[in-house]
């Protein structure tokens, strides 16, 4: 029987915070924008969501229904170095560990009893069939709390799906075995939109046709919900049984992308200043996908108006690439297409996908070029990671330095650049 674990960080980037400055503990933090910045709630903790503030809450609205918040910007590069950490935790657990997000890892413990048999009964005597899984658990939230200060959740199941549904009912702090054979009954009760995979006009659609849980959803056949909804409808009756795949790839994370985005000060509607901020984030997130050794088959462009109407445009490469030129002039053939409306603009952002660790294909008329570019990325590279990232502005961003301060490694942004 399969024992897969769900290992998710509580509120990571709000905790990160309380665990880098111990007197916020107790506090409520909001990452995402200082308390005067039109952006929007990236992570609270568990006092802040007590008091009403939720992710993706404009900051203004978070500041009054919880005055008395800490509002920070946020530091990614602390993120991701407790990210690491809690991934070699995991790893010291089991080999076969699938990171899916920067606060999230499965670990297939399949195979693990008779380690923890002898680990956690100390050798002497057995260790029952439905009790070993638990105190692995624990034994993870242990570790990962001394290795990097940060609580975390774990569900316990034989499929991913469920042991994702267990860690989310267990939060904050929690840890959740559902035994083989009683995910219908763990499931049942839960509403609808809980189902991993389920979107919300998917959600929205089981409930006018009055499913309201997964235990309502649970009592179709197949061939009705194959009926109406087609080869998803075949997804749906298996994971309303608790059913789903229980394979963890052990591979190194990927990101499924890369993005980065800020809300103006002012709303504006300066092309040449969209130009310059664009290129900027574009920059930054070009140099996490090097640092990274991956490249980026799509780019895609968001924009939100000043009447909060957003709209994405994308584009696909012929080939994949790191370089921010080549991105740069996708990126401005797409300004056109996005920006069509005679209002100003409140938020612009960058998200890189299509991602991969592979390598790029070769460039059979223009490899030398593309490898002078290579080292000239690498030079430039070097140098921010030396002397911060804006000892070096190109002109396509230099804009900026007209209308924001600057710091070692960034201009002071409304909001600071969280997504990935």
């Amino acid at each position: 029987m399969s024992v897969i674990l769900l290992a998710d960080i509580d509120a990571f980037f709000a905790q990160a915070e309380q665990v880098k400055r111990p007197e916020l503990r107790g506090r409520p933090v909001i990452v995402g924008g200082r308390a005067t910045d039109r952006s929007v709630v990236a992570s609270a903790s568990y006092e802040a969501r007590a008091r009403g503030v939720k992710t993706a809450m404009p900051v203004a609205q978070a500041v009054r229904v919880c005055p008395d918040g800490v509002f920070l910007r946020g530091d990614f590069a602390t993120y991701s170095q407790m990210s690491q950490q809690f991934r070699d935790v995991c790893l010291q657990h089991t080999p076969l560990v699938e990171q899916v997000s920067l606060d999230e890892a499965y670990l297939d413990l399949s195979g693990c009893r008779r380690r923890y048999a002898r680990l956690l009964a100390g050798g002497d005597g057995p260790i029952s069939e439905s009790a070993w899984p638990l105190l692995a658990a624990r034994g993870l939230q242990h570790d990962i709390l001394q290795a990097t200060g940060l609580y975390v959740s774990v569900g316990v199941a034989s499929s991913r799906t469920v042991a994702k549904m267990a860690s989310d009912s267990a939060k904050p702090r929690g840890v959740l075995h559902v035994w083989p054979g009683r995910e219908a009954a763990f499931l049942a009760g839960l509403p609808v939109g809980r189902l991993p995979g389920i979107g919300p006009k998917t959600a929205e659609r089981l409930r006018r046709y009055n499913l309201q849980t997964i235990g309502q959803l649970a009592s179709v056949s197949r061939e009705l919900l194959v009926e109406s909804f087609g080869a998803a409808g075949e997804f749906l009756y298996e994971a309303a049984r608790g059913r789903g795949s229980a394979a963890v790839d052990p591979q190194e994370w990927v990101p499924r992308s890369i993005s980065r985005e800020t809300t103006f000060e002012h709303d504006t509607s300066d092309r040449q200043q969209l130009a310059a901020m664009l290129s900027y984030l574009l920059q930054r997130a070009c140099r996490q996908l090097r640092a990274g050794g991956l490249t980026a088959a799509t780019i895609t462009l968001k924009l939100r108006y000043a009447d909060f109407q957003t709209v994405a445009r994308s584009c696909t490469l012929p080939d994949a690439t790191d370089h921010d030129d080549e991105l740069y002039r996708a990126l401005m053939a797409l300004l056109p297409r996005t920006y069509t409306r005679r209002v100003a603009v409140r938020l612009v952002g960058v998200a890189l996908s299509g991602l991969s660790a592979d390598g790029r294909q070769m460039r059979l008329f223009d490899e030398e070029a593309y490898g002078r570019r290579d080292r000239l990325y690498a030079s430039i590279d070097a140098i921010r990671e030396k002397f911060g990232f804006t000892s070096l502005v190109t002109s396509r961003a230099v804009d900026l330095m007209e209308t924001h301060s600057r710091r070692r490694d960034t201009f002071e942004l409304p909001v600071g650049c969280l997504s990935r």
